[in-house]
């Protein structure tokens, strides 16, 4: 992906998006049925549609139409590809801001993978220096169980941002019910963020500020890591310098947690069920448990211990990539 021509670098100050967070997380799978079974009974998410003429498959908690989105590696959104992240996707305020953003973008020079008509989301997406795929959206419609539940198989249109009138309404809904699974083993909130062990550090800082609009919220594009949010300020992104013994990727998804007695519930019944988590930290900043899913695809359940952003600032990079 071409770096824009006239982007600033400076944090947060990138001229075309605004995203409020994290939307969901989509991973690339070996087996959908398997992983599906497993981010229900497991993760505690509900099935909320799937698509199978392309092998894919849809989880939410009702905080959106999905959490966590996934394509088997031997369909055709999944391209053979090695399991691991598929794209992080980021929520816009409105339509509107979509279209603004991406006309800008395209007009500086940015250049996108593509973009998509999803009937609940419009969506642009990018590759940051990494070759990591990111997803900018925003959505058109407010019941997005009316449109999309259960098999979904209505072929996408061609949509282009501004082909269509943009919606100014805000269709993401501020304060979701959330349903719990109580069959499963752990019960998010929500997917909260991505972390991403990055190879072109500087780079992919540059590229997360000033075009997809990412703020800096502990570290920096000069330390050995960054903390990034959007408007909501909440912690949405993480990105790592590669190193010896870290390998470029995504490293985890977080999902948060009620508090800790839910989480200790769950870390309880992991073991029982034969599924412990692979690591259990209780620090001061998060009480974590991390595990892996069918793939080995590392998954975070956190609760947070609302710290302020010095005591971040004073962790150990190594002690953060497990709680950040």
């Amino acid at each position: 992906m071409q770096a824009a021509r006239s982007v600033s670098t400076s944090a947060g100050t990138g001229d075309y998006f605004r995203p409020r967070r994290l939307g969901h997380v989509n991973l690339v799978v070996s087996d959908v049925d398997r992983s599906m079974d497993f981010y229900l009974q497991v993760v505690g998410l509900e099935e909320a549609y799937r698509r199978p003429t392309v092998r894919a498959g849809f989880l939410s908690n009702n905080n959106t139409h999905h959490d966590i989105g996934m394509v088997e590696s031997a369909g055709p959104l999944g391209m053979n590809r090695s399991p691991g992240l598929n794209h992080v996707a980021f929520e816009l305020e409105t339509e509107v801001d979509l279209v603004n953003g991406y006309q800008r973008a395209v007009a500086d020079g940015v250049r996108f993978v593509r973009t998509a008509d999803h009937d609940i989301a419009h969506a642009v997406y990018g590759k940051d220096p990494d070759g990591n795929q990111y997803e900018i959206y925003a959505d058109v419609v407010r019941d997005w169980r009316r449109v999309r539940s259960g098999i979904v198989t209505k072929p996408k249109p061609n949509w282009t941002p501004g082909s269509t009138p943009p919606c100014a309404e805000r269709n993401y809904d501020p304060a979701p019910v959330l349903r719990r699974v109580e069959s499963a083993v752990f019960h998010p909130l929500r997917a909260t963020h991505a972390c991403l062990v990055v190879e072109n550090y500087e780079d992919a800082f540059d590229h997360y500020t000033g075009v997809v609009g990412l703020v800096p919220l502990t570290g920096g594009r000069d330390s050995a890591y960054a903390i990034l949010g959007g408007t909501l300020r909440e912690r949405s992104l993480s990105l790592f310098r590669a190193t010896r013994g870290r390998t470029p990727g995504l490293h985890h998804v977080g999902f948060a947690v009620a508090d800790d007695a839910d989480l200790d519930a769950s870390i309880a019944k992991a073991h029982r069920q034969g599924c412990p988590p692979e690591i259990v930290v209780d620090h001061a900043l998060r009480h974590v448990a991390m595990l892996r899913d069918p793939d080995g695809i590392r998954l975070q359940f956190f609760v947070e211990r609302n710290q302020p952003e010095t005591a971040w600032a004073d962790c150990d990079p190594d002690m953060l990539l497990l709680l950040a």
